[in-house]
């Protein structure tokens, strides 16, 4: 293995919350040259690979704040609009209107990074720096940003034929799993579980099974702040649910918390099953590190380890006293900014 020179910082992961931490490391005076930017692609994370065709919750307004709020991304240079400079800016919008923005930043960023296509293996402390292992290749670094991002989670009901949350929350790609005579079960009540039962329904299935944890909530601006900001629906599909779901329950759809004996009962009428029950982090392998137990309110993991983005999201308490963990663009670069400040003299 060959072992480079160090670096003062690394960033791991080039979706949302990679890009942002770049971006604000610049804003904070670390110099480009001293930052290793690591990820397998560098095309949005994620988001640009999986979920560019699902519809946001949130508005045009929070996507440009984010581009314009880091001063090293230089939104303002970019050579022609967006699709995304034209939109309402109260609307919401198709995700891959922000993934668009976000290749072209990564694009300009790269220019003054160090960047390094592969997976980390590996991670380890030696001799005062962390150690990353990228195929044969060592890079040295005195900190790393983990914004590694996080997979779907599953059950295990093996009887039924499981659509993956990647396929499921593409409309075009559901449409093709399914058929007039399936009957399918949708485990969450999240957003994400929202549009899948409204598409299944708009695609002509025969019935959906919907179990569920929480009931259904509705995000409420309030006065300067939101109420179930992250865990609310919001937009098109909260009124859809409304209609559908709350007021009146629609002709093919059965709902029913998830206990032992409503599974037990009605997951048997379906025989297709899809999972809108959260995420898993996306890690690389470090010895003596439970990246599960990071610090909630500052992003720390150890000494000069940080994770930042959905797979390590800020906790929040808002002013009714409710907590939720902020998942989000503009979420992720806000809290980056309160963050990074700690990091900055957090090392090992």
């Amino acid at each position: 293995m060959t072992t480079n020179n160090p670096f003062a910082w690394t960033v791991i992961g080039a979706g949302p919350a990679g890009i942002a931490a770049v971006g604000l490391l610049i804003d904070h005076g670390v110099k480009p040259q001293e930052i290793l930017w690591v990820d397998r692609y560098f095309g949005a994370g994620d988001l640009g690979r999986y979920w560019k065709n699902v519809s946001s919750n949130t508005s045009v307004k929070l996507f440009l704040q984010f581009l314009n709020g880091i001063k090293a991304f230089k939104y303002e240079n970019h050579p022609q609009p967006f699709e995304l400079d034209k939109l309402d800016v109260n609307q919401t919008t198709v995700l891959n209107n922000i993934v668009q923005p976000l290749k072209w930043v990564t694009e300009q960023l790269s220019k003054h990074v160090k960047t390094q296509k592969g997976l980390v293996t590996r991670l380890f402390a030696n001799d005062g720096f962390w150690n990353l292992e990228i195929g044969k290749q060592v890079f040295q670094t005195q900190k790393i940003i983990l914004a590694t991002g996080a997979s779907p989670k599953s059950l295990n009901y093996s009887q039924l034929e499981e659509i993956k949350l990647t396929t499921a929350l593409d409309p075009e790609k559901l449409n093709n799993s399914v058929k007039p005579d399936d009957s399918v079960a949708v485990f969450g009540s999240s957003h994400s579980a929202m549009i899948i039962i409204r598409n299944l329904l708009e695609f002509g299935v025969k019935k959906v099974v919907n179990f569920y944890l929480t009931p259904i909530r509705y995000a409420l601006q309030m006065d300067g702040w939101i109420l179930y900001d992250d865990t609310g629906l919001k937009g098109e599909t909260a009124e859809w649910v409304r209609h559908n779901l709350s007021k009146r329950t629609h002709p093919k759809v059965e709902r029913y918390i998830a206990n032992d004996s409503n599974i037990e009962n009605y997951l048997c009428l379906c025989n297709k099953v899809i999972y809108a029950i959260g995420f898993t982090q996306h890690l690389p392998l470090a010895a003596n590190i439970d990246f599960r137990q990071y610090d909630t309110t500052n992003g720390i993991i150890a000494p000069g380890l940080f994770g930042a983005g959905i797979g390590f999201p800020k906790k929040f308490i808002d002013p009714n006293g409710n907590v939720e963990l902020s998942v989000g663009l503009f979420k992720f670069m806000r809290d980056l900014k309160i963050m990074l400040p700690i990091w900055l003299r957090y090392g090992l």
